[in-house]
Parts: C-alpha cells; sequence; structure tokens
C-alpha cells in the first residue's frame, strides 16, 4: 500500500513519447535511476482501419490502443509528449526587431502574422530566440516561429487524454529529432548534418549546425509514393507492392545488379527501378534544403545524414543515398546512447522509433523552467 501511495503523491518525472503515425502508435519510455537514463519499454502497435472509419472513432481507437498497451506493460507514467507534422505545421525563421521578452511575449501574434499563411487565430503560436543580430544598421532577434493549427494540437491532446495521460506537450516532430540527435550527439562539434525522417505520409527533414536546427521542412515524399512507384510498375495493389519493397530492396552494386539479371529477378529489377525513381525525386527536394541552408551564410556544409523512420529499412538506402549527396549515411539508432541496453529491440524496429524517442527525452523540467 505504501509503496502505490507514494506513487501517487510522487509520480514519477517520466515522459511517454507517442509518435502517432498513419498505420502504427511507436511508444518510447525512458526511467531515470542513479542519474542514469535506462530504456523502461517500446512499442510499435500497428493500426488499420476500414476505409469508412470516421475520425472520431478512430481518436478513440488509437486512445483505447495506447491505453491497452500502457496497462499491459504495467507502465505507470502520468505524463506524455506528442507531436505533429506535415500541412498541420509551419516553420520559419524570421529576424524581427530586438524587443524584450516581456515585450516579445505581448507582440509575437502581430509580429508572426505576415511570415504565417494560416489565419492566426486557427492556430497554437510559439516561438524561440536564437540569438541576437545586426542588419544594416539595426539590432534584431533571430527567430524560430513555430504555427500548428489548432485542429492538429486538439486533436493529438483528445487521443493522448483519452489515453488517460497528461498532454504536457505537443511537440514537432522535426524538433524531436533534434531532441534525440543531441543526446546522441552531446555538444556542438563545429559541423552539420541532416537528419531525415522517413515516413509513411511524410517525410520530416533538420539541418542541424553546432547544435541547433537550421533548417525544419516536410516533404511529401514518403513511404507511400514508394508503395505507389512500385506498384505501378509492378501492376499490383498497394499490400503486394509493400511487401516487395521490403523483400526486395534497391540493387545499388553491380555485383547485385548482375546477380539480378542472371537469376532473371524481374521483380527484384522493377523494384530497384521505382525505389530509385523516388529517391531521385527526394534527393532533388532535399537538396533544395540543403542549398537553402547553404545560402543564408552557413558556416558549415553537410557532413553526415541520418536516417530514420520506416522507409530507413529498405534495403541498400544508406549506400543509395551516400552515392547521391556524396556524403556518409547512416541509419539511425535512437537507443545508441544507453549502450547494451536495447538488445532486445528488432533492428528493423530502431529506425522507426525515432520520434518517439526524441519526445520521450523530454523531461518534465521542460515545463518547469
Amino acid at each position: 500500500m505504501i509503496p502505490n501511495l507514494a506513487k501517487l503523491m510522487f509520480p514519477a518525472k517520466d515522459i511517454v513519447g507517442v509518435d502517432i503515425g498513419s498505420y502504427s502508435i511507436k511508444i518510447v519510455c525512458f526511467v531515470q535511476e542513479k542519474k542514469q537514463l535506462k530504456l523502461k519499454d517500446w512499442g510499435c502497435i500497428p493500426l488499420a482501419f476500414k476505409a469508412d472509419t470516421a475520425p472520431e472513432e478512430k481518436k478513440a481507437i488509437i486512445a483505447q490502443e495506447i491505453k491497452n498497451y500502457l496497462k499491459k506493460k504495467g507502465i505507470q507514467a502520468r505524463y506524455a509528449a506528442a507531436s505533429v507534422s506535415g500541412n498541420a505545421v509551419i516553420v520559419r525563421y524570421v529576424k524581427l526587431p530586438k524587443l524584450s521578452p516581456k515585450e516579445l511575449a505581448l507582440t509575437i501574434n502581430v509580429e508572426a502574422e505576415p511570415f504565417i499563411p494560416f489565419d492566426i487565430k486557427d492556430v497554437s503560436l510559439t516561438y524561440h530566440i536564437l540569438g541576437d543580430i545586426t542588419e544594416d544598421g539595426q539590432p534584431k532577434m533571430e527567430t524560430v516561429l513555430v504555427a500548428a493549427k489548432n485542429e492538429a494540437v486538439n486533436d493529438k491532446i483528445e487521443i493522448i487524454s483519452g489515453a488517460g495521460l497528461d498532454p504536457l506537450i505537443i511537440d514537432v516532430d522535426s524538433f524531436a529529432l533534434e531532441t534525440l540527435y543531441e543526446k546522441l550527439f552531446p555538444g556542438p562539434d563545429g559541423s552539420a548534418a541532416l537528419l531525415l525522417n522517413i515516413g509513411y505520409k511524410v517525410t520530416n527533414l533538420s539541418i542541424v549546425a553546432q547544435g541547433v536546427t537550421r533548417v525544419v521542412r516536410d516533404i511529401f515524399i514518403a513511404g507511400a509514393t514508394f508503395d505507389k512507384a512500385i506498384a505501378k510498375i509492378l501492376k499490383v495493389d498497394a499490400a503486394s507492392a509493400e511487401a516487395a519493397k521490403k523483400k526486395k530492396g534497391l540493387l545499388v552494386s553491380d555485383e547485385d545488379k548482375e546477380a539480378a539479371i542472371g537469376d532473371f529477378d524481374k521483380e527484384a529489377i522493377s523494384v530497384s527501378k521505382a525505389a530509385a525513381g523516388v529517391l531521385k525525386d527526394l534527393y532533388t527536394e532535399v537538396s533544395r534544403s540543403i542549398d537553402f541552408y547553404l545560402s543564408q551564410g552557413a558556416e558549415h556544409s553537410i557532413s553526415k545524414i541520418y536516417l530514420s523512420g520506416g522507409m530507413s529499412n529498405l534495403g541498400n538506402i544508406a549506400k543509395f543515398m551516400a552515392a547521391e549527396f556524396r556524403v556518409p549515411v547512416e541509419v539511425a539508432n535512437p537507443f545508441a546512447f544507453l549502450g547494451e541496453q536495447a538488445r532486445n529491440v528488432p533492428a528493423d524496429v530502431l529506425p522507426t522509433l525515432a520520434v518517439a524517442s526524441g519526445l520521450a527525452l523530454r523531461r518534465l523540467k521542460d515545463w518547469e523552467e
């Protein structure tokens, strides 16, 4: 009785990271033990909805799935962090007149409105000051503006609350990745990295330079794009295309290509051709973001690319992209900072847990400060 009462009076400050995707829910929970962070649990819950399932019913199903998972695993955490991305979010890096924190808090809606393509009344707006600069002899502040549609934010709050958790923060996928990156690679190292989280509907892009995110963008070339291209070339349905994608991957080396030709493996050749075409399009979009980053007077070019999300499991994707971008490409392990603790997590699941891990790394102090 006493230990349970203690938990109620002094709840743990652990945050459950909940990444709600199109086809699965990813959950990560860390726990602090003797000043060391450990993996308490993780989960990847598949979602399957009928075509005519109403939005409200979908939210109720997702909330129940999260609740059932936490109960099954015996996770008694009280707080959760979720995130939004895609068309519901706008991130802008702007230069505002130099103001005191109090003045900016009072006038932020007016200052931000010219940069936000939504009605300012329909969004939840936040900001972060990167630093002071001087432009044309005038003191200014380099500021990140983040505007998320209230509807998208409220949907996540409703789901998390429905699961019996307190939604302490609704983050942005790209910033959750930044939080994870800081944990994996602590301290500014004088370089710039590109983070690509390739999900089913959206690819989250972040460029982090010396510990600060400089470019954030969502690209609508992702897993569904691959499935559509493969389905078209193989003349099969989406489910068969997804299965072929997981089975075959990309043919990158001359040896792989010659082996596929020698074996008359038309499926492998077709899947590789379709996937390569999509990756070329993704390369073009990512290159535009890199060019934009460099045009802002960046001191460091991209030195490494880290992949995460379900599509990072596509066979040979890191090799293919390394050849395209001509920089090292690595599939991220979101639990690498834990050492040997996360050996029970399947290799193909690890990269899908990146956003959830970044969310789970947000501590309660983030809201107390």
